[in-house]
C-alpha cells in the first residue's frame, strides 16, 4: 500500500471511529428522551440568543488565525488574516477527529510547509500559540474557581478527579513545552531519541544526514524563539486575543442558556463552570471529547438548566461549539483540497 492510499485510509478511520463515538453518545443520552418534545423545546429558542453563540464558535476560530498572524509575522513570514485563518480552520478539524486533539498541530505544519512556510517558523509559532493557550486556559479556570469558590464547589464534585487530572496535565504540558523553547540540549536529546527510533524502524536510513538537517533546523528555531522573547508588546497582544478567544467559546454557554429564557445565573459565573468543565476534558483521549463533554455538561450543569431542559441545553451548546465548526471546517477542507492551488492534493 503506498503513502497515498495509507493516509486516506488512515483519515477515513479517525472519521468512522468519531461518527461511532457520536452515534453511542446520542443512543446514550437520548434512549429515554421523547424526540419530539426535544424537537418542540428546540424550536423555541431565542434565535437572537443563538446567533451570538454561532458568532462565539466563529470567533474562537478568527482569534487563533490573529495569533498565528501575529508570531509568523515576528519571525518574517507576512501572512493575511485569510491565509492564517485556513490554518486556524485545519487545525480545528484535525483536532476534532483525532484522539487527544493530535492531528491538529502537525497538519497545520503541513498546510504551511505546503504554503512555502519554514518548518522551524511554523512549528515555533504553534508551539507559543499551544503554550499561552494553555497558560491562559489554566489561569482562567484557577481565578473562576478561586472567584466563584462557593458556587462551583458542589456543581463541579461529580467531575473533581477530571478537574485534577486536567489541571495536573496542562500545567506538566507548559513545563514541557516552556523547556523545549529554552533548551538547547533536551532538543537534541528529544532529536536525537526520535532519530534512533525511525532508525529501528527502517524509515530513517542516514542517521548522520538527518542529524545535520535537526541541527540546522534546531538553530532556526532557537533564532527565531529569540525573536518571539523579544517582541513583548506582540507577545502581549497574544495574550489578549487568547482571552477574548477562550471568553468567546466559553460564553457560548450562556447565549444558549439566555435562549431558553433563563436569566437566574450571572454571564461570569457561567463563564466560571464552562471554563473548569473545559479543563476536565481536555485530555481525555477521545477525538473532540466527544461523549465526556456531553457527558460532563449534564453533570455540570444539571443545577442551572431546569431538568426537562438539560438535554436540549446540551445538544444546543455542543452543536454550537463543536459540532457545526465541524462541519463547516470539514467543507472548507474538501473545498481547498478541489480547488485551492496551495492545498494538499490529497487526504
Amino acid at each position: 500500500m503506498d503513502k497515498t492510499m495509507e493516509k486516506k485510509k488512515g483519515h477515513l478511520n479517525y472519521i468512522i471511529f468519531l461518527l461511532g463515538l457520536v452515534c453511542v453518545t446520542f443512543f446514550v443520552l437520548l434512549k429515554d428522551q421523547n424526540l419530539e418534545t426535544l424537537y418542540n423545546i428546540i424550536k423555541n429558542l431565542r434565535p437572537t440568543m443563538l446567533v451570538l453563540g454561532l458568532l462565539s464558535a466563529f470567533a474562537f476560530i478568527c482569534c487563533e488565525a490573529l495569533v498565528l498572524q501575529t508570531l509568523l509575522a515576528i519571525l518574517g513570514d507576512k501572512l493575511s488574516f485569510f491565509q492564517t485563518l485556513k490554518y486556524s480552520i485545519v487545525g480545528f478539524y484535525f483536532s476534532s477527529i483525532t484522539p487527544s486533539a493530535s492531528g491538529g498541530q502537525p497538519m497545520q505544519v503541513y498546510y504551511m510547509k505546503k504554503d512555502n512556510i519554514n518548518i522551524s517558523h511554523s512549528s515555533l509559532a504553534i508551539l507559543v500559540t499551544v503554550i499561552i493557550y494553555e497558560i491562559m486556559m489554566v489561569s482562567y479556570a484557577l481565578l473562576s474557581l478561586l472567584f466563584n469558590f462557593t458556587f462551583i464547589k458542589d456543581k463541579m464534585y461529580p467531575i473533581h478527579l477530571l478537574l485534577i487530572f486536567g489541571f495536573a496535565l496542562n500545567i506538566i504540558l507548559i513545563c514541557i513545552m516552556f523547556i523545549a523553547i529554552f533548551s538547547d540540549k533536551l532538543i537534541f536529546k528529544i532529536a536525537d531519541f526520535f532519530i534512533k527510533i525511525l532508525n529501528k524502524l527502517k524509515i530513517v536510513k542516514d542517521v548522520e544526514k538527518m542529524k545535520e538537517h535537526i541541527i540546522k533546523e534546531v538553530k532556526e528555531y532557537k533564532n527565531g524563539a529569540g525573536l518571539i522573547r523579544q517582541n513583548f508588546k506582540a507577545i502581549s497582544k497574544v495574550f489578549l486575543i487568547t482571552f477574548i478567544q477562550l471568553t468567546a467559546t466559553y460564553s457560548i454557554t450562556f447565549f444558549v442558556y439566555k435562549a431558553f429564557g433563563l436569566n437566574e445565573i450571572s454571564f461570569w459565573r457561567i463563564i466560571a463552570l464552562q471554563s473548569i468543565l473545559n479543563i476536565s476534558v481536555s485530555f481525555i483521549p477521545l477525538p473532540g471529547a466527544v461523549g465526556a463533554s456531553e457527558g460532563a455538561f449534564m453533570l455540570v450543569f444539571k443545577n442551572l438548566f431546569p431538568i426537562k431542559l438539560l438535554t436540549s441545553a446540551m445538544l444546543v451548546t455542543r452543536g454550537i461549539s463543536f459540532y457545526t465548526l465541524l462541519f463547516i471546517s470539514s467543507i472548507f477542507i474538501i473545498g481547498i483540497h478541489i480547488f485551492g492551488e496551495n492545498g494538499m492534493e490529497t487526504f
